[in-house]
């Protein structure tokens, strides 16, 4: 099979055997390749350990907030429940003196 570049008027023989006939030689050094590969892997494990460090730490807050919101809450509540006694005996005192009031101070059961 034959492909023709237009613009240059060359021909390009696609062959079986061109892509077979052997492998490819590398001209970068062992070492360099070894250097490369262990500045990647450096590079990934420290980013893995600060996002799992981050994680960690976002954990623990999570942790933190949801114990806070919960004594929150409980001391609310706590709060709320204080506020109906005192409403309730702020209502039984103003009946107590709207009676004294209209039967007076002398007038007994």
């Amino acid at each position: 099979m034959e492909v023709r570049d237009s613009n240059t008027k060359r021909e390009f023989r696609m062959d079986a055997t061109a892509s077979a006939q052997g492998s490819v030689q590398y001209t970068t050094s062992h070492r360099i390749q070894a250097w490369f590969l262990g500045r990647s892997r450096d590079l990934w494990k420290r980013k893995y350990k600060e996002l799992k460090t981050e994680a960690k730490r976002l954990q623990n807050r999570v942790a933190d907030v949801t114990k806070s919101r919960e004594r929150w809450r409980e001391e609310a509540d706590q709060l709320r429940s204080r506020v109906q006694e005192l409403e309730a005996h702020a209502a039984a005192l103003q009946e107590q003196d709207a009676a004294l009031k209209k039967d007076g101070p002398h007038a007994g059961p």
